[in-house]
This record gives structure tokens, sequence and C-alpha cells, in this order.
């Protein structure tokens, strides 16, 4: 079973965007003895938390301020792929988790948030394929950053911007046609999931047909808990004290389920 390996790398710009990098090589992620379900009664809760701790991704904006790196905007997705066998599930997974973020979705070619490219090649020697970035209407500005972040050439990118408001502002995800199709898979979906902010302190990309639904039932304990709490309050804390609060929240949502 081959496996995908993930880099990550951040940068703040000196306006109001972080850039988060992966340069993917094809790997899959195995569950660890720590998220196994426990045997012992009582035990479901910290299970819970063990889990999803790990997608408690914090950005820190131009002033210093912690705050929960997610999608809390409409998403305008661009699916390029011709053929594309899983595109119902992708499109079908994209309206699913924008209905847990309380945000609208489209497909659409304008204004693209989420940008979605499985083609061949992806690469041009180390950097991405200029003609697939611009055919999806992304900057020359954004070209370069990205560019200078680290090698193209393992057939899987998934990458996202951050507003200063901790939001994720733009994906984008490009898959090598030339890859396996469960590869592929993997890493379109893995780019979904990504792009709503969850997963982001992952280090392998998971393997898809294992099952990636609840992230959908996250995403909508994260969204449940701003609400609840008050996103202007949760900003105004610090990291370590969101981060409680964000456990206690989401902790208490999923135990109810």
């Amino acid at each position: 079973m081959s496996e995908l390996s993930v880099v990550m790398h951040t940068r703040l710009l000196a306006w109001t965007m972080a850039l988060l990098f992966w340069s993917c090589a094809v790997q899959a992620e195995v569950p660890s003895s720590k998220d196994a379900a426990p045997e012992a009664p009582g035990g479901e809760v910290r299970a819970l938390q063990r889990w999803f701790e790990n997608d408690l991704h914090f950005f820190i904006d131009g002033r210093g301020s912690a705050k929960l790196f997610l999608r809390r905007q409409p998403v305008k997705a661009a699916i390029l792929a011709d053929p594309f066998p899983i595109k119902n599930e992708v499109t079908y997974l994209i309206a699913k988790l924008s209905d847990a973020a309380g945000v609208s979705h489209e497909i659409t070619m304008r204004d693209v948030n989420l940008a979605i490219v499985v083609d061949s090649p992806i690469n041009d020697g180390d950097k991405p394929d200029a003609r697939l970035w611009r055919k999806v209407g992304l900057s020359e500005g954004m070209y370069q950053i990205v560019s200078a972040q680290g090698n193209w050439a393992s057939g899987c990118g998934i990458y996202s911007f951050a507003n200063k408001d901790g939001q994720v502002s733009l994906s984008i995800v490009f898959a090598d046609s030339k890859l396996g199709s469960a590869q592929v898979k993997d890493c379109v979906i893995e780019g979904v999931i990504r792009g709503f902010g969850l997963r982001e302190s992952r280090k392998l990309v998971m393997r898809a047909d294992d099952g990636y639904i609840q992230y959908i039932t996250l995403a909508k304990a994260f969204t449940a808990c701003e609400k609840k709490i008050g996103i202007e309050r949760l900003f105004a804390m610090g990291e370590a004290e969101q981060r409680s609060k964000y456990i206690e929240c989401v902790s208490e949502f999923l135990s109810r389920l």
C-alpha cells in the first residue's frame, strides 16, 4: 500500500495572508493506536478529544492574535478534471462541508476560492505548472509565492491561504492524473477537507476509502461551538484558552450524537 507524505511550511504575508504549503508524495494515513476506540466505559469522550485535538490549527494574525483556521465564507469551487469518476462524490463532500460550516457553495469558474485540478503534468520541474495555474484564474503573485515553497514533482499539491481573520480564503488541490485512481482520490478528498480548515496539523494524507464523513460532523461541531460561545469572544482569548473552550464544547457536541 503506498503512502502520502506531507511537508508543511507556513508563511505570513506582509499584508493579510498566510500560506500553508504541502508537498505531497503518494502515501496514506494509518490510524494510530491512540485513535482506536476505547474499551473501558466512559472513555469515549477522551477518545473523541484525542481525535479532534489534532484538527485545532490556530493561525497567528499580523497582530499576534490566535484564531482557529476554518472556512467561514461562501465556497466558490472550480473542478477541472476530465474524466473525473469521483466528481459526484467530491461535489457532494463540498456541499456537505459547506452546509456544516454554515456557508453557501457553488461550482463556478468565477472568483474561485477552492480550485481542484486533476491533470498531467501538474508541475514544471520543481514548480507548479503555470498553465494549470492560469487556467483556474490564480494570480501571478500567488504563483511566485507557492513556487518558492517546495518541490512540485511528487504528484499531489494541497495549498491553503488564510486571511487576517483566520479564515480559509483560498485552497488549491492539484493531483497528477497519472497517479493511480485511489491515490488521486486520496489527494483530492484530503485537499477538500483541508480546504475547510480541518486536518491542517496532520502529517499524512488519509486513505479516503477508510471513511471521511466524520469530518463533516466535526465541521458542524466547530460551527455550532463558535455560535454558542461567540466568535468575537473566542478571538479575544489567547490560544490556550480558545483551545480549552473548543475542546470542551466540541466534546459535548460529539458525545450527544
